[in-house]
């Protein structure tokens, strides 16, 4: 049985002076996010080597030059899409590359993403000149609202990054690490939040009208004038989103049965803190 540690290269997709296709969010945002939880739960979980595109190379064949001279087992290419479609692709070169398309599309479905399929692509570069296994996924489409709203928030890069991990690990075979055994957490590590206290949003959130993702995400002229001023999109029937850094007021607190925390501000419910991930502080 071979002990070689397996090579991952991941590419988030155009580089720190291109945004890519820009639309309700941009597309290097999106990439770069994606990117990082997925480097980050296989290095948490997998033995695994990985190399990324640090930003800087936005040639195509500089990228592929640099997966091949690392001697990658597997290239990943990170994407949002733009045209105005609906949902995820799976861009491979051809058929010999088919299952590679099918495992990555397998754990974006788990996640609740709909799928356009698998896609032959030879004509894009970084499947071209790439020597190993290579896939370009494209997550949503960032001009069309639709697509775009439920991928747009940090909680929901994160569970794009994980899948991606999820699909790497498992088309490269990867071992697990093997993790101690954890501590109890102390009682006091845990977020708290006070009625009439103002806290700062983190990160760009979703106003609902109840406390948990079932809940409908509110329309813009629901809210009230200081939430319209501060949501991202000002389009009456725009999905109510609130700017990073927008100070809120606790007006009720919930926690819920699965840990996570909601804050009730004036324009309606806020997701404040989500396993392990503070959005509100």
């Amino acid at each position: 049985m071979s002990t070689e540690i397996k090579k991952l290269y991941i590419n988030r997709g155009h580089s720190n002076t291109d945004p890519g296709a820009v639309g309700y969010i941009k597309e290097r945002t999106g990439n770069v996010k994606v990117g990082d939880y997925m480097e980050a739960y296989l290095l948490e979980n997998y033995v695994v080597q990985i190399r990324s595109n640090p930003g800087t190379l936005s040639s195509l064949s500089a990228i592929a030059r640099d997966a091949n001279n690392w001697g990658a087992d597997l290239f990943v290419s990170i994407h949002f899409n733009a045209g105005k479609g609906d949902g995820y692709e799976s861009l491979v070169y051809g058929k010999s590359r088919y299952a590679l398309g099918k495992c990555f599309e397998k754990y974006i479905l788990a996640v609740g993403q709909n799928s356009r399929g698998v896609k032959y692509r030879p004509d894009l570069g970084v499947l071209r000149l790439t020597n190993m296994p290579a896939i370009l996924g494209e997550m949503a489409f960032v001009d069309n609202y639709k697509d775009i709203q439920d991928w747009n928030e940090d909680f929901e890069f994160k569970k794009l990054g994980i899948a991606y991990a999820k699909a790497a690990a498992e088309w490269l075979g990867l071992p697990k690490k093997e993790k101690a055994p954890a501590k109890k957490p102390a009682a006091t590590t845990s977020a708290k939040y006070k009625v009439g206290k103002n806290y700062t949003l983190q990160t760009r959130l979703k106003v609902r009208t109840g406390a948990g993702t079932n809940y409908a995400q509110k329309k813009v002229k629901n809210l009230t004038s200081g939430g319209k001023k501060a949501a991202v999109w000002k389009g009456s029937n725009d999905g109510a989103v609130f700017e990073k850094g927008t100070v809120v007021t606790a007006l009720q607190v919930e926690t819920l049965s699965n840990g996570n925390i909601w804050i009730k501000v004036p324009s309606g419910w806020v997701c404040a803190k989500e396993g392990k991930e503070i959005y509100i502080k």
